[in-house]
């Protein structure tokens, strides 16, 4: 059994968006009697700070759990010191993939899609995100992908929930692609995330 290495903690505290917020966590279980998610997860919020308390770096960077945080607020409402579960698990998901973990592969590539997609035309095009999604790993991926959601997106087309026609940029795609450029400057000053 290894000693207590109190250093990846630290680091957490430093340089993880509300990392320092982890200090308030008295291991109720709050939050992960209140995720949605929690039976999901290979960790619970509250065994994620413990895991950062015993210095378990490639156990914490490397689970499933940063990732699958879906913003719905209900551990934070609920945590009695008020800690901001949700920003604590984006910021190490965010810290994670800085550090070359992907932990979810398909999430992380889906939310850099989305997010290239924001940057380019300022809104969501769905067949465009979709296509980008599925042939990211490869031509014959990207046609299993496809064939797989085929009837979803037929009925979405039916539905008029996609649009036959590409999406075209918003009026200020400019003035929004320098607020993202701003906030990623931000974020690598150790603001906020993008």
């Amino acid at each position: 059994m290894g000693s207590y290495d109190p250093s990846f903690a630290k680091e957490v505290f430093e340089n993880v968006d509300f990392g320092d917020e982890i200090k308030m966590c008295m291991q109720c279980g709050v939050c992960a009697a209140s995720c949605p998610l929690s039976l999901q997860m290979d960790h619970s919020p509250r065994q994620i700070f413990t895991l950062i308390r015993a210095g378990k770096r490639e156990e914490v960077l490397g689970s499933q759990a940063i990732m699958l945080c879906t913003s719905c607020y209900t551990c934070e409402v609920r945590c009695p010191r008020k800690i901001p579960v949700i920003d604590v698990m984006h910021g190490l998901a965010n810290y994670a993939l800085k550090h070359d973990f992907v932990p979810r592969k398909d999430t992380a590539n889906f939310g850099g899609k989305f997010w290239d997609q924001i940057y380019r035309i300022g809104r969501i095009d769905e067949k465009d995100l979709s296509r980008r999604y599925f042939f990211a790993e490869g031509i014959i991926e990207g046609i299993k992908g496809l064939l797989g959601f085929s009837d979803i997106g037929l009925r979405l087309f039916l539905h008029k929930r996609i649009k036959p026609l590409p999406e075209r940029k918003i009026k200020g795609i400019i003035s929004l692609r320098k607020m993202l450029d701003k906030a990623e400057k931000m974020r690598g000053r150790g603001g906020a995330s993008v």
